[in-house]
């Protein structure tokens, strides 16, 4: 799992913190970390989405590139971008799970890829669940909520939103930018 938060990690350019919220980081060596237990636990979700027979090789080349380059996430996406074509897609298949709580087949990302005037309409999708679909990052981002569900106590909209720009915000959802 910690090698997945990792991949995650890099794939999405997001805080690790964010994505799995318990994890607590082992100083003397990252795979020997603890993922940790959050109450919502998406993570294990969108793993075992990731981990299905049909991905479930090149999930397997995923996380091998993510535990061989964990001390990089840009050699992480070096690594990735190089590989074979099942496996480039099946990490955007990953990017968009934890964007938009939907699960895109690779073959179906490919297929788009190398024809895109054959694509009539939206790439087939599935919301992995209602959990998947609420947790999505693309809210985080906006600071915003999925239609129908909020978190927030009744009368939210009644206060000015939060400024994601605010250097002073106490919480850091993206990775550092790199220099």
């Amino acid at each position: 799992m910690v090698a997945f938060v990792l991949l995650s990690e890099a794939l999405t350019g997001v805080n690790r913190q964010t994505l799995a919220p318990e994890f607590s980081a082992d100083a003397s060596e990252i795979l020997n970390s603890d993922p940790g237990v959050d109450p919502i636990e998406i993570k294990s979700e969108y793993f075992r989405q990731a981990n299905e027979p049909g991905t479930a090789a090149a999930f397997a080349k995923l996380l091998q590139i993510a535990k061989d380059n964990r001390l990089s996430q840009d050699n992480i996406i070096a690594k990735v971008t190089a590989s074979d074509d099942d496996t480039k897609f099946l990490a955007r298949s990953i990017v968009l799970l934890w964007y938009l709580g939907s699960w895109y087949e690779p073959g179906d990302l490919k297929n788009a890829a190398a024809s895109p005037e054959s694509v009539h309409g939206p790439i087939h999708q599935k919301v992995l669940s209602a959990k998947a679909y609420t947790q999505g990052l693309v809210w985080q981002i906006v600071g915003a909520h999925p239609m129908g569900y909020s978190n927030l106590q009744f009368g939210h909209w009644s206060r000015f939103p939060g400024d994601p720009n605010d250097k002073n915000s106490p919480a850091e959802f993206l990775s550092p930018a790199k220099s």
